[in-house]
């Protein structure tokens, strides 16, 4: 049977499994481990031992990263059918980043030893794993860098965004982002405080430029870029 091609998804991203042949995909999932993970909870923590990978078979993810001053910020977000832990692939001693679960979630974990194994048998597997951590990089580059240089409004409206193109359903109205986030964590992962970020949610509203309740409709996409951006 043919290897198809993945088809990307919003942010960047394509469904590794996706992208296999019958044959490989077997494979694949017969060296898998199934696990589940309550929401709220994590999957593993920065600095842990790194022993494998996992796809994501329902739920969403974020991964975070806390750097020795105490500061934490959000990596990217991930949902069903990515493939996560791949930059700890070439390491292979510790994670890199924590990843919590912002649902429920189902997770195959595969050992990093059977990935070699696949990769060797199966080489259309491991020509997967390399665009789908190149499409991410890709995508979590512009992530930091609007984070990193962005004034605060600015962060905030790129983390909408960012939710929009992972996580986003068109409507009529606009783009609904299918996450409930409290505006806690939407303060952290912007970097910035609650206090701050109800007071920018409270303008974009009035601006007309995202909904009032939840869950969240972006209903000017073009406006909350050129905020992001400016």
């Amino acid at each position: 049977m043919a290897r198809r091609e993945p088809q990307p998804r919003p942010g960047g991203h394509a469904d590794v499994m996706e992208a296999l042949t019958t044959a490989c995909r077997h494979a694949v999932l017969a060296r898998c481990k199934r696990r589940e993970v309550a929401k709220g909870q994590t999957l593993w923590l920065q600095g842990e031992a790194a022993h494998s990978v996992a796809i994501i078979v329902s739920g969403k993810v974020m991964s975070q990263y806390e750097a020795r001053s105490g500061r934490s910020g959000t990596i990217g977000f991930w949902c069903t059918g990515d493939l996560v832990g791949l930059g700890d692939l070439g390491r292979r001693s510790s994670r890199q980043h924590t990843l919590r679960c912002l649902e429920a979630c189902s997770f195959l974990v595969l050992p990093f030893d059977d990935v070699d194994d696949l990769i060797r048998s199966y080489p259309e597997f491991g020509i997967a794993l390399v665009r789908a951590l190149s499409l991410r990089l890709s995508w979590v580059t512009q992530l930091a860098l609007g984070l990193e240089t962005g004034s605060a409004t600015e962060r905030i409206c790129t983390v909408l965004l960012a939710l929009s193109e992972r996580f986003g359903h068109r409507e009529p109205e606009g783009v609904r982002i299918d996450l409930h986030l409290t505006h806690d964590q939407l303060a952290a992962i912007a970097g910035v405080t609650r206090q701050f970020t109800n007071s920018t949610l409270k303008l974009l509203r009035e601006r007309g430029i995202i909904s009032a309740g939840r869950p969240l409709v972006l209903t000017d996409l073009d406006a909350l870029e050129h905020l992001a951006f400016s």
